[in-house]
């Protein structure tokens, strides 16, 4: 987890930990289009809020 300005982003190792998934699985989700991630540098980031509102429209959809 890293914090800029208050806002709470999460990295791969975050979601991978949260979801109980592997890397290539994690990585395929973070480049996925409809996917709230950045990569920044070298690094995925996605913003922890739209992280939530993600699954929660994921869920919602299926």
């Amino acid at each position: 987890m890293k914090t800029l300005n208050g806002i709470v982003f999460l990295e791969t190792k975050d979601i991978r930990k949260s979801l109980n998934i592997g890397n290539q699985t994690c990585l395929e989700l973070f480049h996925k289009k409809d996917f709230p991630a950045r990569k920044i540098g070298k690094s995925w980031l996605v913003m922890e809020e739209s992280f939530k509102e993600y699954f929660k429209n994921v869920q919602t959809n299926e």
